[in-house]
């Protein structure tokens, strides 16, 4: 099972997600699980990084297989603008996690830690 958790700043805003585990839904190559949490998470990367601008903390590791942590830290950027954007984007990846895990949750968690 994917476990994805994301994490508020004190302002409320998504600062960070989590993506651990398989999905398994499928065979290697054809789990749309994996492929729907994959393209959302790397394009929310992606899209931080060429469209709003900003440079997230990515650990990523392949070998053991499905981790991934992203980290904005918004007192760091500089201009509103793109502020705006990068909160934009993670609250994006939020919301669309949250729909996978809608219509796949024997094969995704996802859990919100407003904590920080």
């Amino acid at each position: 099972m994917i476990k994805a958790v994301f994490k508020c700043n004190p302002q409320g805003n998504i600062s960070s997600f989590k993506i651990t585990g398989h999905a398994q839904s499928g065979p290697y190559g054809q789990d749309i699980v994996c492929s729907a949490v994959s393209a959302v998470s790397i394009g929310t990367i992606n899209s931080l990084q060429d469209v709003a601008g900003v440079q997230p903390q990515v650990q990523m590791n392949n070998e053991m297989g499905g981790y991934l942590e992203c980290q904005v830290n918004y007192a760091d950027i500089k201009e509103h603008d793109q502020v705006v954007a990068a909160v934009t984007l993670m609250d994006s990846c939020y919301q669309i996690s949250t729909s996978i895990a809608a219509n796949y949750s024997d094969f995704i968690q996802i859990t919100l830690d407003k904590s920080a």
